[in-house]
């Protein structure tokens, strides 16, 4: 363990977080109506694309062949049960691979208020740089700190006032030479983000060009050298 890494009891209030993340995670009966409600969606819109697609082919099947494959013909029915058959096959195989990626953190949560115990993580920081994603415009924070390392932050206050229709430039997010992190043993689920110390320089933010799958992950190190941010993550 880092000696700027510490593991304590957490406080009462860390541990109403941990408790309202449990109480917020949907229960199996939860998650299971959510899949049931994606897989009636998807069934739904794949057979309404399904049939305005029959529909064109039957049209361009009579005005250029004289065909009758529509609803009078002989195969209107058994068209209609496979493509009924076939988007039922698809919406539920494509609901339980999504809910397959939707991991079940209760019990680690569980475990974090069993244990009773958080990691105290202090860091120093000697720059910032921050990046702007073009979406909403929220706001990627690097920072570089005292051992030559990135750490990375996402401000979800900018993105919210984005998302909004504000300007995220007006977040209250204060970078600092200083940051304490509260982050839970189990799940890793970060409590407290706390910058101390002095403000730090960010300057206008640079263009965050890479789809979001490439983002650097928050809360923790990148391999990015810092000399190497803005042409890795702004790059057209």
């Amino acid at each position: 363990m880092s000696p700027n890494h510490l593991s304590r009891p957490f406080t009462p209030d860390e541990r109403r977080q941990l408790e309202q993340l449990l109480t917020d995670s949907p229960s199996a009966a939860k998650r299971f109506n959510t899949g049931l409600e994606n897989a009636l969606v998807a069934w739904a819109v794949s057979m309404l694309v399904i049939m305005v697609v029959w529909l064109c082919v039957v049209w361009l099947a009579r005005r250029a062949m004289a065909w009758e494959i529509g609803w009078h013909s002989p195969y209107a029915l058994w068209m209609v049960l496979i493509l009924l058959a076939s988007t039922a096959a698809w919406a539920i195989v494509s609901s339980v691979r999504w809910m397959k990626g939707w991991k079940d953190y209760r019990p680690e949560l569980k475990a974090d208020l069993d244990g009773g115990q958080v990691m105290e993580e202090r860091y120093r920081f000697t720059a910032a740089k921050r990046f702007q994603e073009p979406e909403h415009g929220g706001l990627l924070y690097c920072f570089h700190t005292d051992d030559d390392r990135v750490f990375v932050l996402y401000d979800s206050e900018s993105q919210d006032l984005g998302a909004a229709d504000g300007n995220p430039l007006e977040s209250s997010f204060q970078a600092s030479s200083e940051l304490c992190l509260v982050r839970a043993l189990r799940t890793g689920f970060v409590l407290i983000t706390q910058f101390s110390g002095t403000p730090l320089e960010v300057g206008v933010p640079s263009e965050l060009n890479l789809p979001p799958k490439n983002w650097p992950q928050p809360e923790t190190y990148c391999d990015i050298p810092w000399g190497e941010l803005e042409t890795r993550l702004s790059a057209a």
